[in-house]
């Protein structure tokens, strides 16, 4: 386990989030919105796939905000090397402690680290991933980090939540314990300057009005409504372009990552 990546000496923010999420592990305020959650469990499938897909023995795999319930384990059961990293030092001794328990402690090693000031040299990885991380970043800063240690071909595949949707935004004004002061949904312009930093980038779209199922949770007709709100949220996500931004979630599949400096000329 590593020290902290400059957390000390970055100020105030770095400690929110650290706090933040070594907390997660033990106190509740968090469990009434994982229906939510649920209900977007088809884009934590499409993220799942995407991550796995193509991996292979050997291959060097860095996961954000690694925590017990991370594709770590998956991704070295699969034969991948494994490192996780975590701003908290509590979700990077949960991973450890799960890692030994699933047998893939010798596939994996987790550090406590800052995201925006990686550790790791360049060109090191063959796949970074993480789920809902970006948006607690400085976003340049975080796509530069990652296209920085990735290698030539590698893949950065990120599953984030969006900002433009009214009805989530009030939801989430209406809820400030459930996240911390320092975040920032994802805007459009966001998923742009992603292009300044990777030559290609793939973007999947989930869930505008599959959260009108989350009121029938627990009754007859949830399954079923959902089932239908999914379907008709795929439907218009693939052929309606301006519906994407009232999405609730994205999936970012970014491969050949640009040189560092060159960013500037491919936006």
């Amino acid at each position: 386990m590593s020290t902290p990546g400059g957390i000390g000496a970055t100020g105030d923010r770095y400690e929110r989030e650290a706090s933040f999420h070594d907390r997660q592990l033990t106190d509740r305020t968090r469990e009434g919105a994982w229906r939510y959650y649920d209900i977007a469990a088809d884009a934590y499938e499409a993220y799942r796939s995407a991550v796995t897909r193509d991996v292979q023995p050997q291959t060097r795999v860095l996961e954000y905000g690694c925590g017990s319930g991370s594709a770590a384990f998956d991704l070295a059961r699969l034969g991948a090397e494994v490192h996780g990293i975590d701003i908290a030092p509590g979700p990077i001794e949960a991973a450890t402690r799960r890692a030994a328990s699933e047998g893939v402690a010798d596939r994996t090693s987790f550090h406590v680290m800052n995201a925006e000031r990686l550790e790791f040299a360049p060109a090191s990885f063959d796949l970074v991933c993480g789920t809902s991380v970006l948006h607690h970043l400085d976003v340049t800063t975080g796509y530069r980090q990652v296209a920085r240690v990735l290698a030539p071909g590698g893949r950065a595949v990120f599953l984030e939540p969006l900002g433009h949707n009214p009805a989530i935004n009030l939801y989430r004004r209406l809820t400030p314990a459930l996240r911390t002061p320092d975040e920032h949904p994802l805007t459009l312009a966001d998923l742009h300057e992603a292009r300044r930093w990777f030559g290609r980038v793939e973007l999947r779209w989930f869930t505008v009005t599959g959260l009108l199922a989350a009121g029938l949770e627990g009754t007859r007709a949830y399954e079923p409504v959902l089932g239908a709100l999914r379907a008709l949220d795929g439907w218009m996500l693939r052929r309606v372009p301006l519906v994407r931004r009232w999405a609730w979630i994205v999936v970012i599949d970014a491969t050949v990552p640009v040189p560092e400096g060159a960013g500037d000329r491919n936006s």
